[in-house]
């Protein structure tokens, strides 16, 4: 059996694999601190738009507690 071949496959495979994972770590990264900024912004406008529409509507609807 030849192992010098096998090694080198083995290594080539490996390498193979750490390039694929920091090329699509390069290409997903970006992109999730792209899409974490836009849910924030989201976030923070549907909380608002919430908190506009319970205070408009509270005279209307009281709350159990009163």
């Amino acid at each position: 059996m030849n192992t010098t071949t096998n090694s080198s496959n083995t290594f080539w495979k490996i390498l193979g694999v750490v390039a694929v994972v920091l090329i699509a770590l390069a290409v997903v990264g970006p992109l999730l601190k792209g899409l974490f900024w836009i849910a924030l912004i989201g976030l923070a406008l549907y909380g608002g738009w919430v908190l506009l529409f319970r205070s408009k509507s509270k005279d209307n609807h009281p709350t159990p507690l009163q």
